[in-house]
């Protein structure tokens, strides 16, 4: 029961983090989550985690490291293999072997092969974890594929590395001749195991689609379980797991190319499964390294002859050891045959330091540590393992920090277009409100109006609300000066009750007052509280309660219907602004709708919703046209279209479901 409670409160604290960092966006998710992961264990808990090394790496990695191969970008990956592998696998042997040196020297109580280790840990990045900052930095798109395909093979390398020196430390021999070879044995071993059983995967598949057993819930279970299947056979056999997951990752992306509709829900149901999936283990390992955080910290401080400060030291110039050895490389690194630097925008040294500092270390880093063994073969405990972890540790907190907050100094004022495309959806968006409303009349106004109310709020979201909110501003205050001018008039005609008149030109003008603070509206709130005080009790004995009412309802409709003129005039040359006016116009319509409706007619929401359908089908291949005609255009990158076009797809299939 304690730990059924735990695996709660910890996805409780990965929501909440997703929470708290809608309020402090200037603090990325792995942060906060480490802060919650170290609150948790201050709680009144009856229950400690004690991780497993072998099952963290099967229950972490292997999923992770198969989502990455999933969704890497093919095409990014081939067209810059160069820098990538360069990164991927010369950097991070690079500092394999200069750190894990640098570590010994440092702390001679680390013995060398455990270093290594520790070197090896810290050389992979983790470009989720800086994907978590992209929408506050805008990080450069060339930069973003670099760093994923860079993440997706050093995680393997890195990882490789990690267990070949973790092994030379448990069993204490350790040949660079044979360990060469190994690497390369076991390295290829996985890449093939991770394909065979691919193709293993994808004839079992086909076999069960051949007998009809088309369940899309069995197809996601079997997906699911295909990395830790793969893992665990590579490790059976004895090959590397790791390379085995990404290889069967890559190999699983091409297997949805077919047009089936079977196939394209379990292409939907898939997307949505593992971004749940990869977000609780990301947010897990993160959590779990707050959690270990305070025990190691004690273990530290009170066995280490280390000092507070002195090993809190130790773990900045470990960070500031890593970046300086990433930048050098990067800042010398050219592409074969070009004296170019790698494809980033700016000067030399700055792509050297953006480069650099978003060379974040996560989830590998942490996995890979946690991952240590408690005991040597000889009986003996892991020597300085909380140490190590906690070294690693701080380099993941520094490296976070680093790239949270002086990221944003380098990139200030560059904003990547192609990485940052809202502004087109926006476009795309306005375009299709457009569209429809021009195809309004009084059959499917109701219907269009709803449909022009999703777009409108879509349009609001890209826009984030509060911009929204004060962009709008400006055309309520207009609409209100437009009800004061027709009120007016009305009252210059003879064409109402003056004492009701006035008495709504009263609140008018108190209302606009508040919003512009305008005299002009505080002077007319004297004369005509003067007015009303001489007439008012006369004018409204003249009038029953019904006929007030009645009376106050026609004039309201009377205003409504000037302002839905006016924004309907404006509307085509609106712009920029439409969705402002567009979503004024769709609410003023459906007061009007709320004074004017008629009894209830039992067949009109069945049409309604029929029309809501069919409309919604409309806005969707509006939309895709529209896609379609950016990208043609040039104004929208090819990841953009997919990503949009995906969008689409999950949408056509909720309203297939709502239909049925």
């Amino acid at each position: 029961m304690e730990i059924f409670e735990y695996i709660l409160l910890m996805l409780a604290a990965i929501a909440l983090s997703n929470l708290l960092n809608r309020f402090i966006p200037s603090v990325s998710v792995p942060i906060i989550q480490i802060a919650l992961g170290v609150g948790i264990t201050y709680l009144p808990l009856h229950f400690e985690l004690r991780l497993n090394p072998e099952l963290f790496l099967l229950l972490f990695i292997a999923p992770l490291l198969f989502n990455d191969g999933r969704h890497s970008d093919k095409e990014a990956l081939w067209s810059l293999k160069k820098p990538i592998l360069l990164l991927a696998l010369g950097l991070v042997f690079m500092t394999v072997a200069i750190l894990g040196f640098f570590l010994n020297w440092l702390l001679p109580v680390i013995p060398l092969a455990a270093a290594f280790a520790l070197a090896a840990a810290l050389a992979p990045t983790d470009a989720i974890a800086v994907g978590a900052l992209e929408e506050k930095i805008h990080i450069p798109h060339q930069t973003m594929k670099i760093l994923a395909g860079e993440s997706l093979i050093n995680d393997a390398s890195g990882l490789v590395s990690f267990q070949f020196a973790a092994a030379a430390m448990v069993t204490g021999a350790f040949s660079l001749r044979s360990a060469s070879l190994s690497f390369v044995g076991i390295s290829i071993g996985g890449i093939v195991l991770g394909l065979l059983l691919t193709l293993v995967k994808y004839v079992f598949v086909k076999w069960l689609r051949k007998l009809g057993m088309e369940n899309v819930t069995l197809h996601m279970l079997i997906e699911v379980l295909t990395p830790f299947a793969v893992f665990l056979a590579a490790e059976e056999l004895g090959v590397n797991g790791i390379l085995a997951a990404v290889s069967a990752g890559i190999a699983h992306s091409f297997g949805y190319k077919k047009l089936d509709p079977e196939v394209a829900r379990l292409n939907i149901v898939s997307k949505s499964t593992w971004s749940v999936i990869i977000y609780v283990l990301n947010g897990l390992v993160f959590l779990l390294l707050g959690t270990q955080l305070p025990e190691i910290i004690r273990t530290i401080w009170s066995s280490s002859n280390l000092g507070h400060a002195e090993v809190i030291a130790y773990t900045l110039v470990l960070t500031l050891a890593v970046l300086a050895l990433r930048f050098i490389w990067v800042l010398f690194m050219k592409l074969p045959g070009s004296s170019e630097q790698i494809p980033v925008r700016g000067h030399k040294i700055r792509n050297a330091l953006i480069l650099s500092l978003s060379g974040v270390r996560g989830t590998i880093t942490l996995a890979s540590t946690l991952s240590l063994p408690f005991l040597l073969d000889n009986g003996n405990p892991f020597p300085e393992r909380d140490l190590i972890i906690f070294l690693a540790a701080g380099v993941i907190l520094w490296t976070l920090l680093a790239a949270n907050y002086l990221l944003p100094l380098l990139i200030k004022n560059e904003v990547d277009s192609e990485n940052d495309e809202s502004h087109i959806e926006i476009e795309i968006l306005r375009n299709v409100v457009i569209v429809l409303s021009e195809q309004t009349n009084e059959d499917n106004r109701a219907a269009i109006s709803k449909i022009i109310s999703t777009y409108n709020s879509r349009i609001r979201k890209l826009k984030k609300e509060e911009t929204a909110d004060r962009l709008q501003r400006p055309w309520i205050i207009q609409t209100l000066k437009w009800h004061r001018e027709n009120t007016l008039q009305a009252i210059q005609n003879k064409e109402v009750n003056p004492f009701m008149a006035y008495r709504y030109l009263h609140r008018l003008n108190r209302t606009l007052y508040r919003f512009t603070k305008d005299e002009q509206y505080r002077t007319d709130l004297l004369a005509l509280r003067q007015w009303m005080e001489v007439s008012g009790i006369l004018q409204q004995a003249r009038l029953t309660f019904q006929e007030r009412r009645a009376a106050v309802d026609a004039f309201r409709i009377r205003n409504i219907h000037y302002v839905i003129v006016q924004l309907k005039n404006i509307l085509p040359t609106a712009g920029a602004e439409i969705e402002d006016v567009s979503s004024l116009l769709l609410r003023y319509e459906r007061m009007l709708g709320r004074y004017t409706r008629n009894e209830p007619d039992p067949s009109a929401k069945e049409d309604l919703d029929t029309s809501l359908d069919e409309l919604a089908r409309v806005g969707i291949q509006l939309e895709r046209d529209q896609i379609q005609h950016m990208f043609e255009s040039g104004k929208l990158s090819r990841a953009g279209m997919k990503g949009m076009k995906s969008n689409l797809l999950l949408m056509e299939h909720d309203l297939r479901e709502l239909t049925l």
